[in-house]
């Protein structure tokens, strides 16, 4: 079962993609900012971690910067956001973001996405 951590200050957003990545077979690991998402990526190591770009204490942006240097930068990440511009993409692309998910988004669109990730993080292995 593939390790999930949602990284994402709307709480009841954060608790809805748990659930039903939850429902999906998936082991959910969830963080309410990037300092907390650091530390839960440290404990839980988790296959994938999905995270929001504008979040306080330290946004997506400053979660990759930090992520990107620790013992598990190899763990790709993928954000969810409603910062979808062409800049956002360009500063995430550089930071080494592995995909986008623009906000609103449906469940099918998620999974297949997190599908995608999984199965190239399994190949590359």
């Amino acid at each position: 079962m593939a390790k999930i951590l949602i990284i994402d200050d709307e709480a009841r957003l954060r608790e809805t993609i748990c659930e039903l990545l939850s429902y999906a077979g998936y082991d959910i690991l969830d963080a309410q900012d990037g300092m907390e998402g650091l530390e839960k990526v440290k404990q839980f190591k988790p296959d994938l971690i999905l995270c929001d770009i504008m979040m306080p204490i330290l946004d997506g942006y400053g979660f990759m910067e930090k992520h990107n240097i620790t013992d598990y930068s190899n763990i790709p990440v993928i954000f969810l956001t409603a910062r979808i511009e062409l800049k956002d993409q360009e500063k995430g692309n550089a930071l080494g973001i592995k995909g986008y998910l623009k906000k609103p988004f449906i469940f099918k669109e998620l999974k297949n996405i997190i599908e995608s990730q999984l199965l190239l993080a399994n190949t590359s292995k």
